[in-house]
């Protein structure tokens, strides 16, 4: 996977939220005619590209559903990623995933889009009977 694209009423929020509470870094992007910004986070191995929606309106006022879609992602300190999140004053409910134990915290960005941060192994070592000599992925046509 190379990024995951999010809507965003305010692609600078957006991108402060993602770099401070989050510890991403803002790159280059190129010269599109809709604002936007692109985040790296090298640990994480995906970038974020914030796509400006002049229209979007943010889901704030709705209660965080853990069921509904969100991008997860891998930390290697979960204690230190909630208390990060509780320094920058962000909602967020915990869980813990059943039969396996591992802690979970979901929350909002700005924009209203559900983030997961956990703290359960890479894929492939949570599921070794799975793993599989890897296939390029056929470019479209």
């Amino acid at each position: 996977m190379n990024h995951v694209a999010l809507p965003t009423a305010d692609p600078a929020r957006g991108a402060a939220f993602y770099c401070e509470v989050l510890g991403f870094a803002e790159t280059p992007r190129p010269s599109f005619s809709f604002r936007g910004s692109w985040l790296l986070h090298r640990s994480v191995g995906v970038m974020i590209h914030l796509v400006h929606d002049e229209d979007f309106v943010p889901p704030l006022n709705r209660p965080i559903n853990t069921r509904s879609s969100h991008l997860a992602m891998q930390v290697s300190d979960y204690a230190a990623a909630v208390e990060r999140l509780r320094a920058h004053n962000v909602d967020y409910v915990e869980r813990v995933l059943p039969d396996y134990g591992y802690r979970q915290v979901f929350f909002r960005d700005p924009d209203g889009n559900l983030l997961e941060l956990g703290e359960w192994p890479a894929p492939n070592d949570l599921f070794p009977e799975f793993v599989q000599r890897r296939q390029p992925v056929a470019p479209a046509e």
